[in-house]
């Protein structure tokens, strides 16, 4: 019987230097070396252009053995999206044109072309079929259970099946979920006991694709593969054994096909689950437990497919700014005809910051960060190539129907939201060198399905699947759980009782913005001056709000002025919320009015007319002037979320809210000037 491996290492745009080098020491060298010693064993390997690049630059050696493999006949490279994007949810021909660029660049590594794909999260959709197969590709790895949703079963679902869109076929190789749940977790002969009752009911191939992190970063794995010696036990069976044979990816692909199969939109089981909404998610599993109890448990994974990836880009309105964004500057970045442009626009697509499952994804802030760092500079450097400083262009990007405003200056980014009341999202600060800094990608908190069920503080050693039970990392974080009612931006108009105190602003209680209780009078901008200008009135029931918010297109300054009326006995802000990545640390920090120094983490409450916001990492000071001395209330923005490793608090961001207690006639006005400048190396 042929077996057919085939591993997909990965790691995320903007991931850290430690963790990168940390998961090449404990699984990729290791992992290869060991294939490497055992020349009866051949297999298929996908590198991610963001962990390729990274092992070219650090790691020369790990490629010239991964090239030396390939030239033996040994090892077969995967193509794929050039930094690992979900395809289906971007253009064809920008997908098209990054497959054919990472096989080139792949094909100088191994000396062929690549005939197949990795398939990013295995996320499928039909028209994905013809998109491959014009842009060079043979067939693709996707799980067993596409080809059982089609419609295959029984012997066909170990052979290649084609599927077809717009007359272009595409071969399909189905990893086998038995495999990939025993793989490396449990012993060896249980694996191959397995494979032989493959063998012995006449199925010819199995194929099993999956992470290698489970050969080394996944909890306790380094250990069970290296320290006890579970994979080198494993390729010694695999040579050992006569009646197995392991075989490249493409002889795989080119035995015997079955179909055609047409498989629905889909992604690997588990990322099923992740989609289905939390209102929805009891309902979803009470549905599966009611199916796997009636006796008809393997009909409810193939008939009971759960959620649309695309969905994550409802659930998250950040993903899906980012997403528009990425869609909306295409057109500009592509005809400034720079690549060095085009491949920071290929990395913001980069999936792990768009989603969020098992895995901390978006929840992550350096990995928002990264992308949005990646999209920034695609499009200083095609602005700088073509002269089109500044960039003011209304677009729908969140696809709601009405329009934000991007506005890119050579020293700063934003987009203005006119819809949530104008406020400034995704505030970027551009640094002398062009270097990027967010300081406005702050995450909002919102209700998940595990929430209701975050267990305590468990130890947990041995190795296991990330699927499996985890634990949490602190005690206490059921109680830490809080779900904002807004998203959580810049200059965000709130109201509440006179009486509210700065617990009930943190816990989300009697605030509503005005955005969200008044109609909306149609925004007007202009440009005039070097200023984009927009005004908004806010009329209906008391209290009634008429807001101006300028941005400076030649220096890094935004101005608003909120002017209530029919306010009387309530107490109005305005919100600033801003990201520094961490929480935690004495060179990022705030103070008030020349005060001392508070890191970010710290909640406070303050009469203020300036605040100064330092990230001495980053090297940018953020600066907020009130002309009139108003109350200060500080809060950190802290999730309650799951990673691979346990449930654990993320900081996400401050929140500074400047406000005042409205004058006897109902009548406040509130103004606040924002500026950012580059601090030198060292300062604060």
């Amino acid at each position: 019987m042929k077996f057919c491996l085939c591993i997909h290492n990965h790691q995320p745009a903007g991931n850290f230097e430690e963790v990168m080098e940390s998961a090449y020491s404990r699984c990729y060298s290791p992992m290869m070396e060991a294939i490497s010693s055992h020349s009866g064993v051949s297999l298929g390997l996908h590198i991610s252009g963001t962990l390729l690049e990274w092992l070219e630059s650090k790691h020369p050696e790990y490629i010239g053995r991964m090239s030396e493999l390939c030239r033996l006949g040994r090892m077969e490279l995967l193509t794929g999206g050039r930094y690992e994007p979900v395809l289906t949810v971007f253009r064809r021909n920008d997908v098209s044109q990054q497959i054919r660029e990472f096989s080139k660049h792949l094909r100088g590594i191994s000396g062929s072309t690549p005939r197949g794909l990795w398939l990013t999260e295995r996320v499928w959709e039909p028209r994905l079929a013809s998109v491959l197969a014009a842009s060079g590709v043979e067939w693709v790895v996707v799980d067993d259970i596409h080809l059982k949703r089609a419609g295959a079963a029984g012997v066909d679902l170990y052979r290649p099946c084609v599927t077809e869109d717009s007359g272009r076929t595409l071969k399909l190789l189905g990893s086998d979920k038995r495999m990939r749940y025993m793989i490396p977790f449990s012993p060896v002969e249980d694996v191959l006991e397995q494979l032989r009752s493959y063998s012995d009911s006449g199925i010819g191939m199995v194929f099993y694709g999956d992470d290698g992190e489970k050969f080394g970063v996944w909890p306790g794995t380094a250990d069970l593969c290296y320290g006890k010696g579970w994979l080198e036990e494993f390729l010694s069976a695999l040579e050992s054994e006569e009646w197995l044979e392991t075989v490249l990816p493409s002889e795989a692909a080119s035995m015997e096909a079955a179909g055609p199969f047409y498989v629905p939109e889909c992604s690997y089981s588990e990322m099923g689950e992740w989609t289905v909404g939390p209102a929805d998610r009891d309902d979803y599993a009470a549905v599966k437990r009611m199916l796997e109890e009636a006796g008809v448990g393997e009909a409810a994974e193939r008939l009971v497919g759960g959620g649309f990836w695309r969905n994550f880009l409802s659930r998250y309105p950040e993903s899906k700014e980012l997403h528009g964004r990425i869609l909306s500057s295409e057109q500009m970045i592509r005809a400034s005809g720079n690549m060095d442009a085009l491949h920071h626009f290929w990395r913001s697509q980069c999936n792990c910051a768009f989603w969020h499952g098992v895995f901390g994804g978006i929840y992550l802030p350096h990995l928002r960060e990264a992308v949005w760092r990646e999209i920034g500079l695609a499009e200083r450097i095609a602005l700088e190539s073509t002269g089109g400083y500044p960039l003011v262009r209304e677009v729908d990007l969140d696809a709601d129907g009405a329009s934000e405003t991007v506005v890119v200056s050579p020293s700063m980014s934003l987009i203005v939201q006119a819809a949530s009341g104008l406020t400034a999202d995704q505030l970027t600060f551009f640094r002398a060198d062009g270097e990027p800094v967010g300081v406005g990608c702050v995450l909002s908190r919102r209700r998940e399905a595990y929430h209701s069920g975050i267990p305590g503080v468990t130890q947990q050693n041995s190795a296991r699947t990330i699927h499996s039970g985890m634990g949490s990392k602190e005690e206490g974080l059921a109680e830490r759980i809080v779900e904002d009612r807004w998203r959580r931006t810049g200059f965000t108009d709130l109201f509440m009782p006179s009486s509210a105190v700065p617990e009930d602003w943190r816990r989300c209680a009697f605030l509503v913005r005005a955005a969200d209780r008044t109609l909306r009078i149609p925004v007007s901008d202009g440009r005039e001056d070097g200023i984009a200008g927009f005004r908004c009135t806010f009329e209906g029931e008391a209290p009634r709000l008429k807001k101006e918010l300028e941005v400076d297109l030649s220096d890094p300054r935004i101005t608003v002025v909120s002017r209530w009326e029919g306010a009387r006995g309530m107490r109005t802000g305005i919100e600033v919320c801003l990201n520094l990545m961490t929480g935690s640390s004495p060179d990022r920090h705030y103070t008030v009015d020349g005060g001392d120094e508070h890191m970010m983490s710290a909640a406070g409450e303050y009469r203020v007319s300036t605040l100064k916001v330092a990230d001495r990492w980053r090297r940018v000071l953020v600066t907020v002037e009130v002309p009139s001395e108003c109350d200060l209330w500080v809060n950190p923005i802290e999730s309650v979320n799951r990673s691979e490793s346990g449930f654990e608090r993320v900081h996400q961001g401050t929140a500074f809210l400047f406000s005042s207690v409205s004058g006897p006639d109902g009548s406040a006005v509130l103004e606040a000037t924002l500026r950012m400048e580059e601090l030198p190396e060292g300062q604060g």
